[in-house]
């Protein structure tokens, strides 16, 4: 946990750091993760009041963390004593992607008025996505694209803007940090914009691989990852909703 002054000085530091690419690589290495402690998961949901929260990137004892603040029934963050964080580290262990789809088999067999078989049918009917989840392949993409091309991505961004165009904070569901979770892993990945017709940063939080096998949903795709998170720059919408960047 950290208070808000410190989170304040952590968000303004990355904010400084982000103007020189050096400082950049060496807080954001391509292949280092956000791990959310059970503690913190069940912190952001008992203090969130939203369909949304917002993360915070800062630098904190000389790393990247990242600050978890919880938002009111009207999309405002809650001034608190402190906050949840998650510092940016090395993968301690090999981490499993899941998706399982339920498909629907239907056989239907018509009997005739005396009792002979005149037809029988069987069809088999694959799930769909839910609009909101992307297939598995797709975010494996995402993934390494980033592993292979944030250094380039970042040096444009410094180029062109100075590094002001570089995220300071993550609007994000709070579905992605589902209560229950004894941990979730959050990655750094790039997806398209539409929007914005061009590549821009995403987190993608993977659940634990249980919490998807053990499922008992059905007619549905199952997956343990999760990447709707949009970065501020450039969704700062709605102005005044991420008041952390404006004390």
């Amino acid at each position: 946990m950290l208070s808000r002054k410190e989170c304040q000085l952590a968000l303004k530091r990355w904010q400084t750091a982000k103007g020189d690419i050096d400082e950049v690589l060496r807080l954001v290495p391509s292949h280092y993760v956000f791990t959310i402690s059970g503690k913190s998961i069940e912190w952001l949901n008992k203090n969130n009041d939203n369909d949304r929260f917002h993360a915070y990137i800062g630098v904190h004892n000389n790393q990247s963390v990242m600050m978890l603040f919880p938002l009111d029934s009207s999309g405002g963050e809650l001034r608190l004593p402190e906050y949840a964080v998650s510092y940016l580290e090395p993968l301690s262990s090999e981490l499993r992607f899941v998706e399982q789809e339920v498909k629907t088999v239907r056989k239907t067999a018509v009997l005739s008025t005396d009792l002979q078989i005149s037809s029988r049918e069987i069809t088999e009917t694959r799930p769909l996505y839910q609009h909101d989840i992307e297939c598995q392949d797709t975010i494996l993409e995402q993934v390494e694209d980033w592993r292979n091309d944030s250094a380039d991505w970042f040096f444009k961004q410094i180029s062109d803007s100075g590094g002001a165009s570089i995220f300071n904070v993550f609007n994000i569901p709070i579905e992605d940090i589902s209560e229950g979770c004894t941990e979730i892993t959050g990655l750094f990945a790039f997806k398209y914009s539409k929007v914005y017709g061009q590549i821009l940063p995403t987190i993608i939080f993977v659940h634990h691989a249980s919490k998807v096998l053990e499922s008992q949903k059905l007619h549905s795709v199952q997956t343990n990852l999760y990447n709707w998170s949009q970065p501020c720059p450039p969704f700062c919408r709605p102005k005044g909703g991420f008041t952390l960047l404006e004390d």
